[in-house]
């Protein structure tokens, strides 16, 4: 009798639902997730979501955009960065060194003097082509301050093909913005925990029913 795959997840033979933790950490992402990738197996935006408590995922919509995140924004209830490469984008590393300093939303189109607000990093869950669509058709993520990662190692993800050299899957992303908020310990830990999320997909992929090892654990001293 053929296996049904699971509900949550879509894995049939290693579901994935039980395999990851919360992480001690305060970093705030919104992941803006392009319609097509809710469906998808590879999508590891999923994985942050439950990686890092402080994530929430709204699915983009271009003509609905999500109205409860905009007024938290024009509330300063946090101060938003779109993660998107531009002449004028801060380094991530440099925004963290200067978070005192960073301002809200409600700073930056109107009052100089309003209370800091927490930074919150929006960042778009699509493959790279879309997310260029979904910048072009949205105003209200285009109008946001962007933010930009250091340089780093070349992409691991290896589950979608012809995405364009020096990119980094959503994940990966967002590991980077831990470590350039000094978060190492949370970043290596999502790392491990996306080695065993390709692991499992390939696995699923090829029907294979051999039980795989849990994520690798980050030890005290790594």
């Amino acid at each position: 009798m053929a296996r049904s795959p699971c509900r949550q997840c879509g894995f049939t033979y290693h579901c994935i639902c039980h395999c990851y933790w919360p992480l001690e950490s305060q970093l705030q992402c919104v992941l803006v997730m392009h319609e097509n990738e809710a469906a998808r197996q590879s999508n590891t935006g999923k994985l942050v979501k439950a990686a890092l408590p402080h994530t929430q995922i709204e699915i983009w919509q271009r003509k609905q955009p999500p109205q409860a995140l905009l007024d938290s924004w024009a509330r300063g209830d946090v101060s938003p960065w779109l993660l998107f490469p531009s002449d004028d984008a801060v380094p991530a590393d440099r925004l963290f060194a200067d978070a005192d300093r960073s301002f809200s939303c409600t700073e930056t189109l109107a009052d100089t003097n309003a209370p800091r607000a927490p930074l919150q990093f929006v960042v778009l869950d699509a493959t790279w082509q879309q997310a260029r669509k979904m910048l072009n058709k949205s105003p209200w993520l285009n109008g946001l301050p962007r933010v930009s990662l250091p340089s780093t190692a070349a992409s691991q993800y290896t589950l979608r093909r012809n995405q364009p050299p020096g990119h980094l899957c959503t994940s990966e992303a967002v590991s980077a913005l831990l470590r350039s908020q000094g978060d190492v310990n949370a970043a290596t830990q999502l790392d491990h925990f996306l080695v065993h999320f390709m692991e499992s997909y390939e696995a699923d992929r090829h029907h294979h029913t051999t039980p795989l090892p849990a994520p690798k654990v980050l030890t005290s001293n790594a």
